[in-house]
């Protein structure tokens, strides 16, 4: 009985994370047509130049994220407006609660700190995506491979690349506020505190496969690893070599622990 009275509030919550998600969308559109402040999100990127920056087209991840996003938006929908899935859908409100309309607020807010030259609340609005990412990873155990199917695919697999996404994008935010208010590294060059940054972002997805099964995180930071090493192939710098190499490396370790995963055919550690 509880569950039924509840159908008009789910109802009313999935139809809120659909609403949210064309904003944040739609706030895209703006920022990658330069109608947001006049500047596309690439443009004030190069404002703070680093070599964590990956190349622009790796970026394009993000129409990948999003069309996982509105087959997520479908999918609990139909969940919300179709018969007989009442008690699935109460055990997809528990766990989602307001996370994701938290996410795409986080989201939407980023956009415009970042085309404001805000780059400092940037930074913190970009935590806070992070951190509902984190929570929905959490509460869903995306990449648990005893999950349902359609769950795999319209949650974990769009929740999964997201998260690797942002993993990334949070420490090139962290390179980018850090350029913006004229830190030195603290005696150390730029391409030692690149290869940091890399390493952290490594370490993040050998923890993500390891311990949680999340092969998707660590392929999205392939991708991302992959478009530093085409940023620094392009600009070839005397700072470019190591982080060539470097990249080269981490990305055949993360490889490599893709195949492991595969091959141990382990549900979890």
């Amino acid at each position: 009985m509880e569950t039924r009275m509840s159908i008009p509030h789910y109802r009313q919550q999935t139809s809120f994370n659909l609403i949210a998600l064309l904003v944040v969308i739609g706030v895209n559109v703006m920022a990658n047509t330069a109608t947001l402040n006049g500047r596309t999100t690439g443009e004030i990127s190069k404002q703070y130049p680093n070599l964590f920056t990956p190349a622009d087209i790796t970026f394009s991840i993000w129409s990948i994220i999003y069309l996982g996003l509105l087959g997520f938006a479908g999918y609990q929908l139909w969940l919300s407006f179709t018969k007989g899935h009442e008690a699935e859908l109460s055990a997809f409100i528990v766990r989602m609660k307001y996370w994701f309309l938290l996410n795409c607020l986080g989201n939407a807010c980023w956009l415009f700190a970042w085309h404001y030259d805000q780059i400092w609340l940037s930074l913190l609005f970009m935590f806070m995506i992070l951190f509902t990412l984190g929570k929905i990873h959490s509460n869903f155990r995306i990449a648990h491979p005893g999950a349902p199917l359609r769950e795999k695919i319209f949650i974990h697999f769009p929740f999964g690349i997201y998260l690797g996404w942002i993993s990334i994008a949070t420490i090139a935010n962290i390179f980018a506020f850090l350029v913006s208010v004229g830190w030195t590294g603290w005696g150390l060059s730029q391409v030692t505190w690149a290869v940091t940054g890399m390493i952290i972002g490594t370490l993040a997805a050998l923890f993500m496969i390891f311990r949680h099964n999340n092969t998707s995180y660590v392929l999205v930071c392939i991708w991302a690893f992959y478009g530093i090493i085409l940023k620094q192939e392009a600009t070839l710098t005397r700072d470019s070599p190591p982080i060539i190499a470097a990249g080269t490396v981490i990305i055949a370790v993360l490889a490599l622990s893709v195949l492991m995963q595969l091959l141990r055919k382990r549900p979890l550690l």
